[in-house]
């Protein structure tokens, strides 16, 4: 008998893009990587596309929580990946879940890596991991255009170099609420 421990939980599902609409106050070069992002900008996603982007993470991870809660969107921004362009490896501190919806994609280039990736290097050795099935250092899932991932924000992630792509990325807090 195989059992999988301690699994986590990415979710992916289907967003209609013309419901999110976001203003951006504008544009620089963020992070080691460059790419140019209006996440140091306020972004304003206005009530309605507010109201639809958190209906549709409830939709996909609500009913994971068991206990009365609500979802808190924290930021939104919007990625504009020019030829070369990348994301190094990160997470995002102080949030619960964050999401990539991929507005302008041909091939999504999210990269996911197993947080005991160290441990397991440590353990075993790159060589034994790249060449047997028992553990994955990365997941790189199959997205498209009008798609959206939610993750745990530890999960560190990273975006490989590409071309003319357009992201929104942002954050989510669950507020647990009283039972009544």
């Amino acid at each position: 008998m195989k059992l999988n421990i301690f699994s986590i939980p990415i979710y992916i599902g289907n967003i209609n893009l013309n419901k999110i609409k976001i203003t951006n106050k504008g544009f620089k070069k963020n992070w080691h990587s460059q790419t140019k992002s209006s996440f140091t900008f306020q972004n304003i996603l206005d009530e309605e596309s507010a109201q639809y982007l958190l209906h549709t993470v409830e939709n996909l991870i609500g009913n994971e929580i068991t206990k009365p809660h609500r979802h808190i969107l924290q930021n939104v921004w919007e990625n504009r990946y020019k030829e070369g362009d990348f994301q190094e490896k990160h997470s995002h501190a102080q949030s619960h879940f964050s999401f990539v919806i991929y507005k302008e994609i041909d091939e999504a280039k999210t990269v996911f890596f197993n947080p005991s990736e160290k441990l397991m290097q440590s353990y075993y050795g790159e060589e034994f991991i790249n060449t047997n099935n028992f553990f994955k250092e990365i997941f790189k899932p199959q997205c498209r255009k009008g798609q959206i991932i939610i993750f745990p924000s530890f999960l560190e992630h990273m975006v490989l170099r590409h071309n003319n792509s357009t992201t929104y990325a942002g954050n989510i807090m669950i507020e647990m609420l009283k039972e009544k």
